[in-house]
């Protein structure tokens, strides 16, 4: 499975600030559901239609946020939660997403 990662840029048209999402990187993942203690914190924190994203490190994935990055798979549109790069051994990135509604 591929999924984009896509990332929000600012620009002013008319003078008004828009704000568009552009495809930053496209990269093959593993997609994993939410089980175990992991679905039932997230349902605790009411947390739905959370899935995790998991892909070989790459540089272009470090720069990566929750505020400016958000995941596209198919037709599907997922705002990221949290990045996890596996204590840093530049190995595998987790990217947990909820999706957009």
């Amino acid at each position: 499975m591929y999924l984009m990662i896509q990332k929000r840029s600012k620009k002013v048209e008319k003078g008004r600030p828009v704000e568009a999402w552009e495809d930053y990187f496209k990269c093959w993942c593993d997609i994993k559901s939410l089980y175990g203690k992991e679905l039932y914190d997230a349902l605790e924190v009411d947390l739905k239609n959370v899935m995790n994203f998991e892909t070989r490190f790459c540089a272009k994935l470090e720069a990566l946020n929750t505020k400016e990055y958000r995941v596209a798979w198919g037709n599907r549109v997922f705002n990221l939660i949290n990045v996890d790069y596996g204590k840093y051994e530049r190995k595998k990135v987790v990217l947990k997403a909820q999706e957009v509604v």
